[in-house]
Parts: C-alpha cells; structure tokens; sequence
C-alpha cells in the first residue's frame, strides 16, 4: 500500500507542507509580475487590480504548480539524505523505492489537478478577466494615452500620439495610417505609412459590439507622400480596437477556450480553409481566361491575398492543434518533475532551501522551459511533428528523471 508505513506518510506530509508553502510564494510572486504589467499595459484602476487577481490566479498554476512538485521533491528528499535517514532505510532491509512512492503519488496528484485546471477553469477565468480587464475600453484607451501619450499596436493599421490628454479631450492628435505592401513572399505586411492625419483636438469613441473605436474631430489636416491639405467634415475617422483593447477577441484566443470548444473551433478552421482554398482556384481558373494585358496580370496578382490569409488561417489552426499537444504536456511535467526531483535531492544532501534552489531547481527549469517553448515554436511552424515538438521538455526531462531514478535505485 502506498500510505501502508508511518514512514511513507510521513515523507508524503512534508511534501505537501514545502509544497504548499512554495506554491503560495512562486504564484504570488507571478501574480504580482502579471498584474503589474496588464496595470502599466492598460492603465488599470485600483477597483480593477483586484478584481482581476482571483481571474489570473488560475492562469499561473500551470507553470507554479509543476516547479514547486520539482522544489519539494528536492528539499524533502535532499534532508532525507542530509540527516543520513536514507542510509538508515536502507541499513535496515527497506527498498528504495518504497520511499520514493511519496514523490510519484505526489507528481500524479499535481498532474491530475493541473489538468483538470486546463479542461474548463482556465479558459473560463481567462474570458473574464478579459472581459473585466476591458469591460470599459474606451476608458482603457484613454487610460493608455494619458500615460504613453501615443497607441502604437505592431499590428495594428495605425500610430495615434497626443500631447496632451485633458479629460476627455485629446489635444493635438496625430494619427498615421499604415501603408500594407508585399514582402518577398507575397504575403501582406506594414511598413511605412500612406497617410498622416492631424487635429487639434478630438474625443475618442468606441463601439465593443463591432471592435471599432472612432476619433471625433472638428477638422483634419491631412498629409500624404504627393498631397496635403485640410478637410472640414463631422464624420469621426473609424479605426480597429487593437487585440490587447478589445475584449470581444477573448474567445478567439486558443487559451481562452475550453477541451470541448477547442475540436468545433478547429473543424470551423478546416472549413474556412477549404472555401478559401475553392475561392482561390475559382479566382486563378477566371484569370486565366482574360486575355493577356494589365487586367490579366492584375488578377493574377490577386493569388498574393489568397495566400496571405491562406497562411493566416493556417497559422490559427496550428495554434489550436497545439493546444491538444501543450495543455497535457504542462500537465504531465509535475510527474516529470517528481521523478528528477527525488534522485537529484538524495545525491545533492542537501537540507536548505537556497542549496536546493540552485544545484536543482534552477538547472532543471532554465533546461524544460526552454526546450517546451523552442519546441512548440516549431512544431507550431511545420519545422518537427507538432505532437513531438510539444512533449519534447517531457521526453528529454522524463527520459533524465528515469535514467537518474534506476541508478539510484541500482546503488
């Protein structure tokens, strides 16, 4: 039986007490580097922080919990060691492994907890905190003006800056419309800008429903690479909410779906996907019956769009697929991480949380980490199999962990 000895609920009682004390620190400690920056990003009220702490809480467990199952394995396991309690075990006829047991009930306990965190918890927290983030975006675009004194999105199809934010008036305006051109690959990208539009002062407002906001302004003196003159008119230039304004984008975000809403979301891709692809060979099939001149060539140059958002949809998909890959992956990096904290801790003998903290915790992080992200990255660009490049830190760590364990065990 696993909890069968006093010995075993003894070791697996202070691996929750060092587990629980560490898990409250490392989520505290990203917490308040989350908050902090969604508060500078979005200009975010008192009232606002704390409402969002318990919607963010959820969203850092997945990194927290896997690290602190790492740290208490070490510490536990490393003051076994240190007061020469394994040796004791071992001098009186006891496997091992039988005190190792802890560890992995331990390891699959955090790794059930993570997963079922990930099955509805997170993404639902992540759409509301979204959504209480930006429940008022036109306060937070006015939020972020008095602070930078300018929006600037990279992907976004304008730069607006002010020099002075006076209530709800914006004085001296400048907005510069991006120029979108072709790269070498033909894909559509920014750079440069086709026009510059200036007033003295305007108000802004947003439409969330339809993910718009608009610069109302009594004039506009407008500025382009040929012409410049002014326009006297009361119709308000329309712009896009940037992503990180508009919380109608929330559950859009891969992360902020659901297990269930994740296969309807991919299928809806796969779909869109073939009606483009149709779109594009209709489009190439009527091309080529124009007879050869400019008008032909023009729509030719049509299949450079098609591709582009060939490629969009492309790249959406990708990200869906590799949520089935990373949300077990995350998950199962607490048994991963339990299974190298025990053999490291016994032979490092150590009995302080700072010794611990550097001959193990750190090594093993900065290499899983890594290894996950760089992995993902390009499974998610087509470089290895998305499934392999996602459980890649797994294989590699685990595969340690394993090879670490049997040569404990063998000792």
């Amino acid at each position: 039986m696993l909890f069968g000895s006093t010995l075993n609920r003894m070791i697996f009682a202070e691996l929750v007490k060092v587990f629980l004390l560490s898990l409250g620190s490392l989520t505290g400690l990203f917490l308040l580097a989350g908050i902090i920056q969604q508060a500078i990003q979005l200009g975010l009220s008192p009232t606002q922080i704390a409402a969002a702490i318990p919607l963010f809480i959820p969203s850092t467990l997945p990194y927290t919990i896997p690290a602190t199952t790492l740290f208490a394995s070490c510490v536990v396991y490393g003051r076994l060691a240190h007061d020469n309690e394994v040796v004791a075990i071992k001098a009186a006829g006891v496997h091992l492994f039988n005190i190792l047991r802890p560890a992995i009930m331990l390891g699959l306990v955090t790794t059930a907890i993570t997963g079922g965190l990930y099955y509805a918890t997170i993404p639902r927290t992540q759409q509301r905190l979204q959504e209480e983030l930006l429940k008022d975006p036109e306060e937070a675009l006015y939020s972020a003006l008095r602070r930078e004194r300018r929006l600037n999105h990279p992907h976004a199809d304008f730069v607006m800056f002010v020099r002075d934010v006076q209530g709800r008036r914006l004085i001296d305006v400048v907005l510069k419309q991006r120029k979108h051109v072709k790269n070498q690959d033909g894909a559509d990208v920014l750079a440069g800008y086709d026009f510059v539009f200036r007033a003295r002062t305007a108000q802004l407002h947003v439409d969330a429903a339809e993910g718009m906001f608009y610069i109302d302004a009594d004039h506009f003196d407008m500025y382009n690479a040929t012409t410049q003159g002014s326009s006297a008119q009361n119709s308000p230039v329309p712009q896009k909410l940037p992503e990180n304004f508009s919380a109608s984008d929330a559950k859009s975000r891969p992360m902020a779906l659901t297990w269930d809403e994740l296969k309807p979301r991919l299928q809806s891709l796969l779909e869109q996907r073939e009606r483009k692809m149709q779109e594009r060979a209709a489009a190439s099939e009527a091309a080529s019956q124009l007879p050869p001149g400019e008008l032909r060539k023009h729509a030719q140059a049509q299949d450079h769009h098609y591709h582009a958002q060939l490629e969009n949809i492309v790249r959406q998909q990708r990200n869906i697929e590799a949520e089935f890959y990373m949300r077990p992956a995350l998950a199962a990096g607490c048994f991963v991480f339990a299974l190298i904290g025990c053999p490291v801790g016994i032979w490092a003998t150590r009995s302080d949380y700072l010794s611990t903290f550097v001959i193990c915790f750190l090594p093993t992080v900065m290499v899983y980490y890594p290894l996950l992200f760089a992995g993902s990255n390009l499974g998610k660009d087509g470089k290895i199999p998305l499934g392999f490049g996602c459980w890649l830190a797994d294989i590699a760590v685990g595969c340690c962990g394993l090879a670490l364990t049997w040569r404990l065990l063998r000792r």
